[in-house]
């Protein structure tokens, strides 16, 4: 009896766990623009790969580019959007850029919405090179992380969340929140993007739970009150 108990548990774990429908699924595509500052000397704005600087010595200029691709996921479930390849170059002062967009389109297969497009802005930070080799490093940073568009499905309301940066491959690392894509000085390195489709708004039983425990809450602060001017008399 014993054996047989075993036996079908062991069926049991080795049966196939059948995989998750992906809720959202598509392609990829972005291009760079809106370099910031004024001042900064870009090239190949309006397209998926981006210089700035002048350079200063036999390095070269920071160059940044967006490799597409696809995506399958579910909701609330970070996914990749594409990978980046930052080369750190050194440039003469005054010419960098510290600030760029990224234009992505997301165009959605599942739902069938079509694309989805909407501009993301990154910080880029240009180190002054008088530190340690991880202390130099410049890096991009998601200051921007929200759509500004949303999408209807099944009645819900949704956004496109950038969650941030992993996978790193060559002269490169990530901050502990994944959130600052780091390159040392005269380095390169690749990353990928990560998003997730997640509700714009809260839904209505996110509401519900929400008031319900504001009105708990206040509910607790008035018979606190009362005890506390019942002990004053």
């Amino acid at each position: 009896m014993i054996i047989k108990h075993i036996a079908l548990a062991a069926v049991v774990a080795l049966a196939p766990v059948p995989a998750l429908a992906a809720d959202v699924s598509g392609t990829t595509q972005a291009v760079f623009q809106n370099p910031a500052p004024a001042s900064a000397v870009t090239t190949g704005v309006g397209t998926n790969s981006i210089t700035w600087g002048v350079a200063s010595d036999n390095v070269g200029v920071n160059k940044l580019r967006f490799d597409a691709g696809t995506f399958s996921s579910v909701y609330n479930s970070p996914f990749k959007v594409g990978r980046l390849t930052y080369f750190n170059g050194t440039v003469q002062s005054g010419t960098e850029m510290n600030a760029v967009d990224l234009a992505l389109d997301l165009t959605f297969a599942n739902p069938n919405i079509g694309k989805f497009s909407n501009v993301f802005s990154f910080g880029i930070n240009n180190t002054l090179n008088n530190g340690t080799a991880d202390e130099n490093a410049d890096y991009l940073s998601l200051p921007t992380s929200f759509s500004a568009g949303t999408f209807v499905a099944d009645g819900i309301t949704y956004g496109v969340k950038l969650t941030g940066f992993g996978n790193i491959t060559g002269d490169g690392f990530v901050t502990q929140s994944a959130t600052e894509f780091r390159v040392r000085e005269g380095g390169s390195a690749s990353a990928d993007l990560f998003a997730m489709v997640t509700p714009a708004v809260p839904e209505p039983a996110t509401w519900a739970m929400m008031l319900t425990g504001f009105g708990v809450v206040g509910m607790a602060m008035r018979r606190r009150k009362v005890r506390y001017t019942t002990q004053i008399a």
